[in-house]
């Protein structure tokens, strides 16, 4: 692939993943053909295949289907690598290279998902009234969506929002419409998430609180909410970050998974506390490519929770049991597996936002702004896990490290834990070390991913990431 979407979009992608050839005559020709793309949604169902299409577009093995999960949870400390592992090694290994095609096969996929989303955005048409709401509500979506992606793209290829002191660093590229001739340059940090929040406070504007599909596989207003207060976090904005998340969790739409339910529901399709999951139904769950399958022993098992991770949780916590003891791993690498994803057919959902990360997100912004109501978030998820859990009584810092400790054991292998070390611009440090580096200082080059070397070829104006 020597063009990445950025320039040559969407035709040029989709008839390239189907084999067929892609010689220089054919690419002048794709991008006329892909401004036809917004011409040709006339109808509603229309507009509800292309958000079909974006949906399933993030189940992609090179985004929420696998890599974009695991490569952030193999670069830092709660992950220790198989010898047998190859697929991700040169992330946990620091070792990646502007060639890679993990970076390139994300990067790709990110912007055939804006690309595809702007395209809903941007079509102008004229429906009957009786199909105005669900018109309206995938125009929701689609802002929603394309505020998530480009919230994932910006952690991805950038450094963390307060890397600088105003965010002034480079970020991605803004892109909000088709331009055959345009070769866009890398947009500050700040303007990224700048139009990431704009994104989704324009879909909270459009969408019902209620799903198309009647699960939570598609968004809906407070699920925007619940999104956008993680944005808030990560941008600093406390207050916020704090605000939304209360909306979310008194709305009552979701419930916590009952202590007893709690490792069962992770076999099931939807958890009563999932807010949006990414589905894998029986036809397009990833297969041998799906995330579980890096994890347990039926699959690759190139990856196993570290020690470090392990020891946190005592006995009688009920995540205990997402550890899964194998018998065929000795010396470092045992005794444990992951059990997280367990099937053996790649069919787990990934969850993208689930209410106990909501719970998590209130309780780093309270105890991050000296509000001591942070305890009893924390103690609602301690306490879930492990009922007989001492209530939480710390303050100040210790309290904000009580709120990390806690997210850290729930969240774990969810793809979380490397934004939350940089975020709080902290040490990676591997104590229980199976990769040829243990200890990552902060800040470090390394921690985002390489812009591709064939975006930076294709684009003079496209800035690489220092230290590729």
């Amino acid at each position: 692939m020597k063009n990445i979407v950025l320039k040559k979009v969407l035709l040029f992608t989709v008839l390239c993943l189907t084999a067929i050839s892609c010689d220089k005559d054919f690419l002048e020709l794709a991008p006329q053909q892909s401004v036809a793309n917004e011409e040709a949604l006339l109808t509603i169902d229309d507009f509800k295949s292309s958000i079909t299409a974006a949906y399933n577009g993030l189940s992609s093995a090179a985004y929420y289907g696998r890599y974009f999960i695991l490569v952030p949870d193999v670069m830092a400390d709660d992950v220790k690598q198989h010898p047998s592992a190859n697929r991700a090694k040169d992330y946990a290994e620091y070792s990646a290279v502007i060639g890679d095609g993990i970076a390139e096969g994300l990067w790709q996929e990110m912007w055939q998902e804006i690309n595809n989303l702007n395209t809903i955005i941007n079509a102008q048409v004229e429906l009957p009234s009786s199909v105005q709401a669900d018109y309206d509500h995938i125009v929701g979506e689609a802002y929603a969506l394309r505020g998530l992606v480009y919230f994932d793209m910006v952690r991805a290829f950038a450094q963390h929002y307060s890397f600088t002191a105003d965010a002034s660093h480079l970020g991605v590229p803004i892109v909000l419409e088709f331009d055959q001739f345009s070769e866009p340059s890398r947009s500050t940090v700040s303007a990224v998430y700048d139009q990431v929040i704009s994104d989704m406070n324009q879909g909270i504007a459009k969408l019902e609180d209620n799903t198309r599909s009647g699960t939570t596989s598609t968004l809906s207003k407070t699920a925007v909410k619940a999104l956008l207060s993680r944005v808030y976090l990560y941008k600093d904005d406390l207050a916020n970050a704090e605000a939304l998340a209360s909306e979310v969790i008194n709305s009552s739409k979701y419930n916590l998974e009952s202590t007893d339910n709690y490792i069962a529901s992770w076999s099931a399709t939807f958890q009563s506390e999932s807010i949006f999951d990414i589905s894998m139904t029986e036809n397009d769950n990833r297969g041998s490519d799906a995330l579980g399958r890096m994890y347990i022993v039926e699959g690759y098992g190139d990856y196993l929770p570290s020690n470090d991770l392990v020891s946190l949780i005592p006995d009688d916590d009920v995540r205990s049991g997402l550890f899964k003891a194998d018998e065929f791993l000795d010396g470092d690498y045992a005794p444990f597996r992951m059990n997280k994803f367990p099937s053996t057919a790649g069919a787990d959902n990934t969850k993208v936002m689930r209410l106990s990360e909501v719970y998590l997100i209130r309780a780093e912004a309270r105890a991050r702004q000296n509000n001591n109501a942070a305890q009893g978030d924390i103690d609602i998820i301690r306490q879930r896990a492990q009922p007989t859990a001492a209530p939480v009584t710390a303050t100040g810092q210790d309290l904000i490290d009580e709120a990390m400790l806690e997210k850290r054991k729930e969240m774990c292998f969810e793809g979380q834990r490397l934004w939350d070390l940089l975020r709080h611009k902290q040490d990676i440090v591997r104590t229980q070390c199976t990769s040829s580096i243990c200890t990552i200082s902060y800040p470090a080059e390394k921690v985002i991913l390489p812009i591709p070397e064939a975006e930076l070829d294709a684009n003079p104006n496209m800035q690489p990431n220092p230290g590729y």
